[in-house]
């Protein structure tokens, strides 16, 4: 194996006559610190079957042997073969990195020490050609669609994608408001356009991290050629226009598998071109979250290696692939990578597991090749929340990474569950109104029917708030600590967020009548067009943060606080204030096991707990803290 920083270039060579159809290569070793200029390219491999032949001369590296070039028949996957059919040029050579044929993917030694220079690999190419395929159009509506990028005004990676001229262009691209029945030649684009989001590169794990890093890149599909940015750009804009016009639920581009992938990919792209992204330390741990929900990998060990781009390269706890590696190991080390980097224990809000998990895979370690089955507590961005439970105190390291195979923490004891609500949120249905769904007046009287089992008959505390504005306040969890509260609202006045969920039938009916252009509604007698406005955009967030409740129950502390947490909360399970944790953790004795030894249950949330509260209460302190030993 060649020294680390070596890596193969592949040179693509012309055709000649007598073989138009075939495609003759020649591979040979270079170093990342002196590369020539090449470009890299990000697809998928499609089908795992290598039935395409190649003609690939491969060059010995200098520096390990002075053997002579040999010429090989190398098979490969028919989307590849596509690839380089488009790439080749008429006359000139192109120089390109593919990992299908620059990485042995036969040799593990080879396999761990390239992936480990991918990031590089991508960020030092003079661009990254985006592969989507081939694109079977008309040439009319190719034509329309790189007519209208070259109209707009947007820049690449600019987060306000199009001003008043450019939303004009984009309706007259996909036929805004056309009747969907109609063969409008919109309505045919739009339909082009939401295909490219089934694609498969939209979901591929590694195109994240290989686009992110990119200084510039084309997309290629078909006979399709365009910049990165613009086409991303394109894309978000178009679905932010089908989406004003249909609604999510029947909108044909939010509905593609590779909406939620796009719109992270921007995102995640214009901080890091803008300097606004936060560290690297937590900015890994909020990608890969994105990752277990909208990303596919064939090995599941991609669900964590394809994101270490955004680990700090000097991070002494950063872990290197290893594809030797069992999953519930490659996954305790990107657990434990996280927890000591950050000194948080922000990892645990992805723990959370549906009923199967990796073999031998620990209680506290996610499992990352699935999808959460509830929303993390810190939904707008894992590791960024205004809630500090435990006083923004940091995890304190006591064993060596190598030797992690439980989990110690230190923290209090806060209470137990006593009494859960039999109620499991599952999803929304598009029908249901909140009211319908989140039935406060149920949770409400069920609160009130367990009252004789606390202080007679009567609440423990003495806070001013009603118990209804308390309930609420639990079940949308303060919006989950999210930064995009309404100018207008501040969540510290839970009452007003009650009085807009009892004027939802209002409001609703105001929307109606504003989307049928009829005015009478707006001149209610009981709110004022301002107040309407105002509870109008506070409902909104409200559809938006209420998601936070899927898969969760509420439930009632013995010492009378409500919470929510994940639907596996049992009564009697101990909830604990840990060192380094935004959120009070669930967690359940394993008396088997030894002392001191639980199984993590879940995050969650405690009403009038979330910011330190219980620290000043009890006389709190790292030195009278317990231990917590998590298996």
């Amino acid at each position: 194996m060649p020294p680390s920083r070596q890596f193969k270039l592949l040179k693509i060579l012309p055709p000649t006559n007598n073989s138009e159809e075939d495609i003759v290569c020649e591979l040979s070793w270079k170093t990342l610190d002196d590369p020539p200029e090449y470009e890299a390219l990000s697809y998928t491999w499609g089908t795992i079957t290598q039935d395409q032949s190649i003609q690939v001369r491969m060059t010995p590296s200098p520096i390990t042997s002075p053997l002579p070039p040999e010429t090989n028949i190398v098979h490969v996957t028919k989307h590849l073969l596509a690839a380089l059919l488009r790439l080749r040029q008429g006359t000139a050579q192109r120089i390109v990195w593919i990992d299908q044929l620059c990485i042995n993917q036969n040799d593990l030694v080879e396999k761990n020490a390239q992936v480990q220079l991918m990031a590089d690999i991508y960020q030092r190419a003079k661009r990254t050609v985006v592969w989507l395929g081939e694109l079977d159009v008309l040439d009319v509506d190719r034509e329309a669609i790189i007519n209208a990028t070259e109209r707009m005004n947007f820049r690449p990676v600019e987060r306000e994608y199009s001003n008043l001229e450019d939303q004009r262009i984009l309706k007259d691209l996909i036929g805004f408001r056309v009747p969907p029945d109609t063969n409008h030649s919109g309505q045919r684009r739009r339909k082009i356009l939401a295909e490219l989001l089934n694609r498969p590169w939209f979901t591929r794990a590694w195109v994240f991290q290989e686009v992110v890093v990119a200084q510039r890149g084309i997309v290629l599909c078909g006979s399709l050629e365009m910049d990165m940015d613009i086409f991303i750009n394109l894309l978000d804009g178009v679905c932010d226009l089908d989406f004003r016009e249909v609604g999510e639920s029947t909108s044909i581009m939010h509905s593609s598998k590779g909406y939620k992938p796009m719109f992270a990919i921007r995102e995640t792209r214009f901080e890091s071109r803008n300097g606004l992204s936060s560290t690297k330390k937590s900015k890994w741990l909020s990608t890969i979250w994105q990752a277990m929900g909208n990303l596919d990998a064939t090995n599941p060990r991609d669900k964590v290696y394809a994101f270490l781009a955004f680990v700090d390269s000097t991070d002494e706890h950063r872990i290197s692939p290893s594809y030797g590696k069992s999953i519930a190991s490659v996954y305790s080390d990107a657990a434990v990578q996280s927890i000591y980097s950050v000194g948080s224990l922000d990892v645990l809000e992805l723990a959370i597991k549906a009923a199967k998990v990796p073999e031998d895979l620990p209680s506290w370690v996610p499992d990352f090749s699935t999808p959460l089955p509830s929303l993390p507590f810190m939904t707008h961005n894992v590791g960024s929340t205004d809630f500090r439970a435990s006083r923004d105190s940091k995890y304190a390291v006591s064993t060596p990474v190598s030797a992690v195979s439980a989990l110690t923490t230190y923290g209090h004891v806060l209470s137990t569950v006593t009494s859960i609500h039999p109620r499991n949120f599952h999803n929304h249905r598009s029908s249901q109104t909140l009211q319908e769904w989140i039935s406060l007046a149920d949770v409400t009287a069920w609160v009130m029917s367990q009252l004789k089992n606390y202080s007679n008959g009567k609440s423990p505390d003495d806070r001013p708030s009603p118990i209804e504005t308390r309930v609420l306040r639990t079940l949308l969890a303060e919006g989950a600590g999210r930064d995009d509260t309404p100018d207008n609202l501040e969540y510290s006045d839970p009452d007003a967020i009650l009085e807009v969920y009892h004027n939802e039938p209002l409001l609703l009916s105001a929307q109606n009548s504003r989307n049928s252009n009829d005015k009478a509604v707006l001149n209610t007698d009981s709110l004022s067009a301002q107040t309407l406005k105002l509870q109008s955009s506070t409902y909104r967030w409200i559809q938006k943060i209420v998601k936070i409740i899927i898969n969760k129950k509420f439930f009632i502390s013995a010492g009378f606080n409500f919470g929510l947490a994940y639907e596996a909360v049992r009564e009697g399970d101990l909830i604990c204030i840990l060192q380094g944790s935004k959120t009070p953790t669930i967690l359940r004795r394993m008396r088997d096991a030894g002392e001191n030894h639980y199984r993590f249950v879940a995050q969650c949330y405690i009403d009038g707990c979330m910011r330190g509260e219980p620290y000043e209460e009890r006389g709190w302190s790292k030195e009278n803290a317990e231990t917590f030993v998590l298996i």
